[in-house]
């Protein structure tokens, strides 16, 4: 079948048969390999395929640049986890027994939703190995899905793939990990890091939350108000945090340029019109009096607010590829303030259409009290785990959402809630689900830092109580759980052994320097 793909008269009858194929392959009762996240569909064939010395990695003559760097990074991947020599990349449409193939073009991809499209592949391995996807995020999670089979199915060696069939697309649009940056700076090489331990596992968002405040034990002083994000326009240097902890243009790029390469988007947030203390310093004229203390939130009702938070929007829109934004617009009244719904929900929704007119999806913290006044263009994260909030169904007042439950956060040293010392991977695979209430467009794990005046860093403090929820996100928010044949879910203890062996990607523990996974 391998060659039959390599010969153009014939692509036509091969890929009806495919098709056929693909769209058996759900009805079949075989059981998937254990790469994490698990492959949505799977049929194996008799045999196997042996990688050795010698053998191509073929792409298409016309394949762009970022396909040829996925080429050529892949082929160092393989290098590294088979022992073997890099197989050289070659722009050819002529195949050959043996030859990798990453296609881009006459893919058969029956998705159950035209979202789905983007990031789905196929992987076929008979006498060679094919990838085929529209787009060059599906070639990279089908390039993934390769050197994982190779880790945990490959022998000692790591050098045989299981021959076989799959067609492999993700549950949710959006799964996501958020970084509270904020108020506890992440510096860029640690960032950079998770970027590539996140499209290891086929997460796809890292949200990073650019502004805060932090309150002292008894939420009476200040002790600290900060914004990630530095320009050089002398109009925001009052945005310049006081600790000298912030992110340059070339620092934002070269994030973005790392998260491309690993099928991750990056969203920021700047919180406003609460959660706004840095830009408050900035502006001490736009402060809300309210607050307890005062000094934590732009007062929306002011005239100037509207104008100067979309100043700050625009000041760094450039620096954003995604097309996505983050509003926050949460806990605005949380010192009981006089801040009426109406009042918020006004500015947020003046602010969320400033933000579309500039071509950019609005994100924001989802309250039950603004449903039904806020544009239902935004989309909504619902993080609330109490009251209303718990059961509210954003989808029965038309709009889109994303499950960012508060039950997910880790929240060092926080004194009541919210996992401080983190969770296990079989807690989140165990516990997520969704509202009964509408279908979410994802899912996300959080990382807070409300207590950020505490010792502690990111690396390895941090870390060390996130990582283990990263694999299991993958698979519930991509996949969901694994089921044995009989249709029963199989407990998380049967990834443990593949994670075992995938760890944090190609090169094992070395990304982080620590005891793994």
């Amino acid at each position: 079948m391998f060659n039959a793909f390599a010969a153009g008269s014939q692509r036509g009858a091969v890929g009806a048969a495919l098709a056929c194929l693909l769209c058996a392959l759900s009805s079949l009762a075989v059981a998937n390999p254990r790469v994490v996240p698990g492959l949505q569909q799977w049929q194996d064939t008799p045999g196997q395929w042996q990688l050795e010395a010698g053998q191509r990695i073929v792409i298409a003559t016309d394949a762009d640049a970022t396909q040829r760097q996925l080429a050529k990074r892949f082929a160092d991947e393989l290098a590294g986890v088979s022992g073997l020599p890099a197989p050289a990349v070659v722009a050819t449409a002529q195949r050959k027994p043996g030859d990798i193939a990453l296609r881009s073009r006459d893919c058969v991809l029956p998705v159950p939703a035209p979202w789905q499209r983007a990031e789905s592949y196929t992987l076929q391995i008979d006498t060679g190995v094919q990838v085929c996807a529209a787009t060059t995020q599906g070639l990279f999670y089908g390039s993934r899905t390769v050197l994982q089979l190779l880790l945990v199915e490959g022998g000692s060696t790591h050098r045989r793939l299981p021959r076989g069939h799959a067609l492999d697309y993700p549950r949710y649009r959006e799964r996501a990990v958020m970084f509270d940056v904020g108020r506890k700076f992440a510096d860029v090489d640690f960032l950079k890091r998770y970027l590539r331990f996140m499209g290891w596992y086929k997460l796809n968002t890292l949200h990073v939350h650019l502004n805060d405040h932090v309150l002292d034990d008894a939420e009476t002083k200040w002790m600290d108000r900060s914004f990630r994000l530095k320009s050089d326009n002398p109009a925001f240097a009052g945005l310049i945090p006081q600790d000298g902890q912030f992110y340059t243009r070339a620092d934002w790029d070269a994030l973005e340029e790392v998260a491309a390469e690993n099928g991750v988007r990056l969203v920021p947030e700047i919180d406003v019109p609460g959660h706004a203390g840095a830009l408050v310093i900035a502006r001490p004229d736009l402060v809300y009096t309210g607050d307890r203390p005062v000094g934590g939130t732009l007062d929306p009702r002011k005239p100037g607010t509207l104008p100067y938070v979309e100043s700050v929007f625009a000041e760094f829109l450039p620096w954003f590829r995604n097309d996505t934004v983050h509003v926050g617009g949460d806990e605005v009244n949380l010192n009981h303030g006089d801040l009426s719904t109406q009042v918020q929900v006004d500015f947020l929704n003046q602010l969320g259409r400033f933000l579309i007119a500039k071509g950019k999806q609005v994100e924001m913290w989802a309250s039950a009290d603004f449903a039904g006044q806020l544009d239902t263009r935004f989309i909504q994260q619902r993080w609330i785990e109490k009251g209303e909030e718990a059961s509210f169904d954003w989808s029965a007042h038309g709009y889109r959402w994303i499950e960012s439950s508060g039950n997910w956060y880790v929240t060092p040293f926080h004194p009541r809630a919210f996992n401080p010392q983190g969770y296990s991977g079989q807690a989140l695979y165990d516990g997520w689900q969704t509202r009964s209430v509408g279908e979410p467009l994802g899912g996300q794990i959080a990382q807070w830092n409300d207590y950020a005046w505490k010792d502690y860093a990111y690396e390895p403090y941090v870390h060390d109580r996130l990582k283990a929820a990263i694999p299991a996100a993958g698979q519930i928010f991509w996949r969901g759980k694994e089921h044995q044949d009989d249709g029963l879910p199989l407990p998380y203890a049967s990834l443990l052994p593949s994670i075992a062996r995938l760890q944090y990607g190609p090169g094992g523990k070395v990304l982080f320097g620590d005891a793994g996974l």
